[in-house]
């Protein structure tokens, strides 16, 4: 089942998404709810990021494809370091974005990339689970890309711009709740050619894993959204592009490119 977030004129709800259009749901989908006979064309609403999250967490370097790309264009040695453990972190929940809204790149970035990524949705307060439990607690999936920008920000102590400037998380279009993690395509296209391909099946720390691994030390709750992990290479954005990432058992996520 998709479930969507969207707005229409003033008004906000979710919806189950059934082929061009969205029907509206009473309630609250981490809870109890039903579905309306209200129901609005897709081309009608405005979609929003598919959940409110208190937390927007990410893994970074968890495929040993991206890996071996970053050791390229970066740092080589940091990568390494960086790699050789597990490595949450959270964007800020403010640079969250949804489908077609618009990733500005700021003034002062000289080389922004895109990283597309499977993202796991929470459904269930998670404290301590263990990687067999994780699937009971986790409500569905969504598409994320986790925009980054490295070049003169690359010697940043944190990830405070590198990672969570305004519009760097762009996350939707809606979340998918039947769906295997463990194996699903990852694509992303720039301006219409395909730039990177992957399998979830490469990921170091699979989805469980990383759902345990978090909640060891830190609740998660229900809304709260984890990226995965970019599959493969990345490249730079520039003002004027279109990026889509692709997971075909989801949807597709897009989003323009424009100048500060």
């Amino acid at each position: 089942m998709k479930l969507a977030r969207f707005r229409v004129n003033d008004w906000e709800s979710y919806g189950v998404v059934e082929g061009d259009r969205v029907n509206v749901i009473q309630g609250d989908i981490f809870g109890e709810y039903r579905v309306t006979q209200a129901s609005y064309p897709l081309a009608r609403v405005k979609l929003l990021p598919p959940t409110r999250p208190t937390g927007f967490w990410a893994v970074g370097l968890n495929y040993a494809a991206h890996v071996a790309h970053q050791e390229g264009a970066l740092d080589p040695e940091r990568i390494r370091q960086e790699s050789a453990i597990f490595r949450p972190w959270q964007k800020t929940v403010g640079c969250l974005i949804g489908h077609e809204d618009q990733v500005v790149l700021p003034a002062d970035s000289d080389y922004v990339h895109y990283e597309g990524e499977l993202v796991i949705v929470i459904g269930k307060p998670t404290r301590k689970v263990t990687p067999e439990e994780a699937p009971n607690f986790i409500f569905g999936y969504t598409i994320g890309n986790d925009i980054s920008s490295e070049g003169s920000w690359s010697p940043d102590l944190s990830n405070w711009r590198k990672k969570c400037s305004d519009t760097f998380g762009p996350v939707g279009p809606w979340i998918e709740t039947d769906i295997d993690p463990q194996n699903v395509d990852v694509i992303t296209r720039l301006n219409g050619r395909e730039g990177d391909r992957g399998s979830t099946s490469g990921m170091t720390y699979g989805c469980y894993e990383i759902v345990s691994g978090i909640s060891q030390y830190v609740t998660l709750h229900p809304g709260d959204i984890i990226l995965t992990g970019a599959p493969g290479a990345v490249e730079q954005l520039n003002p004027g592009d279109d990026v889509e990432i692709e997971i075909p058992e989801i949807g597709i996520l897009r989003n323009s490119v424009v100048a500060e």
